[in-house]
């Protein structure tokens, strides 16, 4: 599998590459390392595995399973097994490229924000009875702190920094409520 640095535009030194070709002009790449793209695609496997194209961020900006299809101006660009899994990337989707594998950085959010969400709804129910009953001044000394525990528990909730999805280090759920 190969794997190499940002590819940008470059003109090459030598005379014995084309500059144009059929009245087109050609753009050469090369990567961080002075790897050329043209020299460098023929180490691809040509429709066997999945290319991944990304930006410096590490976004997936193209992908394919054929090389020539493939030219990755400003990506940096790797080859991976076209497993089942790694095929499931789309463009659009917040697909990342990060620590050696693809990762769907919307949908670890989105889960941990739908998490929140039940548990912060879970909590207020509660709180909102407790509520209820302060208002009436039907609370006791014990329904009284459980209050003040939910409460402080919905705000730990609230200020969840959620950003490291899926990787959350959720608040403890408090022993009366859990």
């Amino acid at each position: 599998m190969q794997s190499f640095g940002k590819f940008t535009p470059y003109m090459p030194d030598t005379t014995d590459r084309p500059k144009i070709i059929d009245g087109q002009n050609v753009m050469f790449l090369q990567d961080d390392k002075g790897n050329d793209w043209y020299d460098v695609i023929k180490l691809f496997d040509e429709s066997k595995t999945l290319k991944i194209g990304y930006d410096d961020d590490g976004r997936v900006r193209t992908f394919t399973t054929n090389i020539h299809a493939f030219f990755p101006v400003n990506m940096s660009v790797v080859e991976l097994s076209a497993t089942k899994a790694n095929l499931r990337v789309t463009l659009g989707d917040d697909w990342f490229y990060k620590d050696g594998k693809l990762q769907q950085i919307r949908d670890h959010l989105a889960n941990a924000e739908a998490e929140r969400n039940s548990r912060m709804a879970d909590v207020t129910t509660r709180i909102d009875w407790l509520e209820d009953a302060q208002k009436d001044g039907d609370i006791s000394a014990d329904e009284e702190k459980e209050l003040a525990t939910l409460r402080a528990y919905r705000t730990e909730l609230r200020r969840l920094d959620l950003a490291g999805a899926p990787d959350i280090d959720w608040p403890e759920v408090p022993g009366d409520v859990a």
